[in-house]
Parts: structure tokens; sequence; C-alpha cells
């Protein structure tokens, strides 16, 4: 009876659970975290979904005056795929760092091997929509910039408006829902804590978007004017 009792205390969260039952997964992952199978599969989504985001660009840049055409698009798929690694890397341990600070001041217990597997299961979300706008993209004539899950692959507009409405993703705000309750299951603290943590990192990502966009405008505006 003992032993079947530890078996099931030491049973793995599951990346398609996260999807069905996140609260079990969440509750599996305070007594293990776990994160090295999960980490390769979120990050093939990931560097897929980058891969075939960089080659639709690639392919869509007019190339006719180039003299090394061919070299400069397998360089293009070269960044996706390194520029997907490493991205996605950065992205997982910065995450985990503020859930771990968002923790931390909200007084819960954790460190951050649990703050990282965390990241890594609800990074799983954000990919697999990361893999179906490359997708879709990639065998259409929609323009890569756009995030085809988002308000701005609904709403035409120009920058920056364009990259604060790409922030509104089904995928994005399903994931950070799920951080939410993931912050109260394996990081202890309460329903309002986690939220207002989430919330501010919902915000701080639509001023950054904000910026970006009104950077992408101002260098469209010089080169035009060049």
């Amino acid at each position: 009876m003992e032993t079947n009792l530890e078996t099931e205390k030491v049973k793995n969260p599951s990346l398609l659970g996260l999807i069905t039952r996140p609260g079990e997964q969440f509750e599996r992952m305070r007594e293990k975290p776990a994160f090295w199978f999960p980490l390769v599969i979120v990050l093939i989504l990931s560097v897929a979904g980058a891969y075939m985001l960089s080659e639709k660009t690639a392919l869509s840049t007019d190339l006719s005056e180039m003299p090394d055409a061919e070299a400069f698009q397998a360089a293009m798929k070269g960044i996706g795929i390194i520029g997907g690694i490493f991205g996605f890397v950065i992205a997982l341990l910065i995450s985990a760092l503020i859930y771990w600070l968002i923790v931390k001041i909200g007084r819960g217990t954790t460190n951050f091997v649990h703050m990282f597997s965390l990241s890594v299961f609800t990074y799983f979300i954000a990919a697999i929509g990361q893999f179906i706008g490359g997708l879709v993209i990639y065998y259409s004539n929609i323009d890569p910039t756009i995030v085809v899950t988002s308000l701005n692959g609904i709403i035409p507009a120009d920058e920056p408006l364009k990259s604060v409405l790409g922030v509104f993703d089904i995928f994005t705000i399903w994931s950070l829902s799920l951080v939410a309750l993931g912050l109260q299951k394996v990081g202890g603290i309460s329903k309002k804590a986690a939220w207002t943590g989430v919330i501010i990192l919902f915000v701080i990502s639509i001023l950054l978007a904000l910026i970006g966009g009104m950077a992408i405008n101002f260098f469209d505006s010089f080169e035009g004017a060049m």
C-alpha cells in the first residue's frame, strides 16, 4: 500500500495532461519537477515554427538583384534555427527567474528548478501557437510578420498598433493563465498574488510591443526618406 502511494507521488507531470488537467499536472510538478523530455518536445515545436517563418521570410524577399541569393536563403534558414534555439533557451531561463521572483514576493516557497519546470510546461502552449502560426504562414501568402492566432491576424493595422495587437494571442493568453494557476499550485502563493504578477507581465509585454512597433515604424520611415 505504501509502495503504491510513493509511486503515485513521484509520477511525472504530463505535457498533454496540461491541456486537459492542468491542475493535476501542477500538483505533480510540486512533488517532482520534470523538464528534460518536455524541454526537447517544446524545443522541437518552437524551432520548427521559427524555421518555417524564417524560410517563408527568405522566400518572400526579393532577391532578383542579389548575386548570392541561394547563399542568403541558406543563411536565413540557419539564422532561423540557431536564433530559435537560443531565443527559446533564454526565454525559458528568464521566465523561470521572473516566476521565482513573483513567488518570493508573494511569500511562497519554491526554488529555481520548480520554476524552470513550470516555465517549460507553460511554454508548451505558446510553442504550439508558434508551430501552428509557422505552418499556416509557410503554406499561405500571409505576411510572415503577422501572428495568425492573434488580433493582428484579424484586424489589419500599421505599426505600432500591429505589434500591440500581436500580443493579444490566444496561445499567449492561455499560457499566461496556466502560469497563474501554476504559481498557485507549485509556488504556493495566493490567487490574487499570482494573477497580479501575470497581469503585470502581460502589461509589460504590451509596452515592449508598443516600443518595438514604434522602432519598426521609425526605421521604415527613415528608409523611405533615404
